[in-house]
């Protein structure tokens, strides 16, 4: 009888309803709203907030007048210093000896100089060549030599000047450095003489 599926539904409905009850019981007692009542706030009462009035012309007017201070007195002066020559005591040096009783003028014999005169020489270089390191050999890293040929007029001005260099990129620059020279010229018998046949060299190297 109870293997029916109509009799067993009643019984476990009737089964569960007490359940279902006490879990309605334990749900409402524990969600209980509890009233809460709030007090109320103090209740702050600024006082009233004034301006502050511009003082007016009669206010300025009775104000006391400021009063002028004493003058000042003046220090007394200091006391004045004097010295005698009786308060001075200075030390008196004693110098011993005696002096000279008569003095003589001494003789020097020197030798006597006579101006040499130069009547040969050579040529002799008063500022050397001053060569500037091409632009394009530094960018490309080039480091050379030349040997520059060149002679020497009566003034000490070099001319036919003509350089052989490693590279040709330094060949202007080393006769613009030689030109721009300058020599003493050189001397024979008391005459200065041109030059010709002389070399110079230059070297281009790079810093490292």
């Amino acid at each position: 009888m109870l293997n029916s599926t109509a009799h067993r539904t009643p019984m476990a409905a009737l089964m569960a309803l007490p359940i279902a009850y006490g879990l309605f019981l334990l749900m409402s007692t524990l969600i209980e709203v509890k009233e809460i009542t709030l007090a109320e706030p103090a209740t702050r009462i600024l006082g009233m907030i004034t301006p502050q009035l511009p003082e007016t012309n009669d206010e300025i007017r009775k104000r006391p007048k400021p009063q002028m201070l004493d003058a000042a007195t003046k220090p007394p002066p200091p006391p004045a210093l004097s010295t005698t020559q009786a308060d001075i005591h200075l030390p008196v040096p004693v110098i011993g000896g005696a002096a000279p009783g008569s003095l003589l003028p001494i003789r020097l014999n020197l030798p006597a100089i006579s101006p040499v005169v130069v009547s040969s020489r050579g040529y002799q270089v008063i500022r050397p060549p001053m060569p500037v390191y091409p632009g394009k050999a530094a960018t490309r890293g080039l480091s050379g030599s030349c040997s520059v040929a060149f002679a020497i007029d009566t003034r000490g001005k070099p001319f036919n000047v003509s350089a052989a260099c490693t590279d040709p990129v330094f060949k202007s620059e080393a006769e613009r450095s030689v030109l721009k020279a300058e020599f003493a010229p050189q001397l024979v018998d008391g005459q200065f003489v041109s030059v010709s046949g002389l070399e110079y060299p230059l070297e281009f190297k790079l810093a490292d």
